[in-house]
């Protein structure tokens, strides 16, 4: 076949002229929805990875506040009698505890997302907080005795349990 016979073809079809334009103005239109939804979809995309970047990243420092605290769990349980973990507690711990908590403190707790990451952050809040004031006040109190060493460590570990199980929680969310 010619292109001489296609152009006499086409010359003989009037209409056709209209049809071509109708079912090109169809395909743009399809074409324009199309690119439309596509640039929506990878919006939508965008904004989830940097929703959960942000989430990923709060989350962080809840860990490393409840890191902390398991580590100090570690050194209580080892039993270090009630002078020398007064002075660890005077010169090191009670510094990285008001640490992690100023952290924890400064965290948008809104920006979590979600309702129960919310509750979990605000428990490890509440029993770190819970945690400095109950070794505190004992410290200060003077003489530690054993027996109230003994009684304060068992309240402490208490507290701790209960940070790691909030960040156990937290974790099995995160992971989802």
């Amino acid at each position: 076949m010619s292109w001489e016979a296609v152009f006499r073809w086409i010359e003989s079809h009037p209409g056709l002229a209209s049809w071509v334009q109708a079912v090109g103005s169809i395909a743009a239109l399809g074409i324009a929805i199309w690119v439309s939804s596509s640039q929506r979809r990878d919006q939508l995309k965008a904004a989830e990875k940097a929703a959960k970047a942000k989430v990923d990243a709060l989350v962080a420092v809840v860990e490393s506040a409840s890191m902390y605290v398991t580590a100090l769990g570690v050194m209580i349980e080892k039993n270090p009698g009630a002078f020398a973990f007064g002075q660890c507690w005077k010169l090191v711990h009670k510094q990285w505890l008001e640490s992690s908590i100023h952290s924890l403190k400064q965290l948008p707790a809104h920006e979590f997302g979600r309702g129960d990451l919310v509750r979990g952050y605000f428990g490890i809040v509440s029993a770190i907080n819970e945690i400095s004031q109950i070794i505190d006040n004992a410290v200060n109190a003077g003489a530690l005795q054993e027996l109230e060493f003994v009684f304060m460590c068992e309240e402490v570990l208490i507290k701790i349990e209960l940070v790691q199980t909030i960040w156990r929680n937290i974790q099995k969310i995160t992971e989802i």
